[in-house]
């Protein structure tokens, strides 16, 4: 890792490598699925302000074999990106109950050659939950959850502590209002009568 950057700097993007298994399925409606094997942290560079583009053809790793379990591996390199604007985000992250990289995966164009074995791409890769949820309500890609553990936790821990500041919180104090009862029972100030309003009749009303 380049020692110049640190969690103080403002926008920075952390390099991966990440491994996926395209695995066959007994299924006559889905032939096969892909599911992400492993996350390998890499390098970090400064950003330049700009979200970096993650579409990233999946790259053969090895050949598959004769095992339906197995099938072969692919990877891809992309690079997570942390900005302070974000920061309020990775702390939600932080303090969920599984903090989470989250891999995208989209379904490759008909006319894109990534050969007959490869049908998807990586189209996102993210810190940020609230940014997923956008894309969970479409409905359309294939969202992976990968433990936000190890040297990436902590880097992404040492950025939301340099650059999540929470409001804090502050009290509300309650208006000055005199609540001793002085004016009860005089009900309506407009209405010109004296004395309670509560009181009961002095005289028997006359209904004829």
């Amino acid at each position: 890792m380049t020692e110049s950057i640190s969690a103080s700097s403002k926008h920075v993007l952390y390099a991966v490598r990440i491994i996926f298994e395209r695995q066959e399925m007994q299924n006559i409606w889905q032939s096969h699925r892909w599911v992400v094997h492993d996350l390998v942290p890499l390098d970090l560079a400064v950003g330049d302000g700009l979200p970096p583009i993650n579409n990233v053809r999946l790259e053969r790793l090895r050949a598959s074999t004769d095992d339906v379990e197995t099938g072969a591996l692919f990877s891809a390199e992309a690079s997570l990106d942390l900005h302070r604007a974000e920061a309020e985000a990775y702390a939600e992250n932080l303090a969920s109950s599984e903090p989470a990289i989250y891999v995208v995966l989209r379904d490759n164009e008909a006319d894109d050659d990534y050969g007959d074995d490869v049908d998807v791409h990586l189209a996102e890769l993210s810190l940020s939950p609230y940014n997923i949820q956008d894309i969970e309500d479409c409905g359309e890609d294939q969202i992976e959850k990968l433990p936000l553990q190890g040297p990436i936790a902590a880097f992404v821990e040492a950025f939301v502590k340099n650059h999540f500041k929470p409001e804090p919180f502050k009290k509300r104090k309650r208006d000055k209002v005199r609540v001793d009862g002085q004016d009860a029972g005089r009900g309506d100030p407009r209405l010109q009568r004296a004395g309670d309003v509560f009181r009961s009749p002095t005289g028997k009303p006359d209904y004829q």
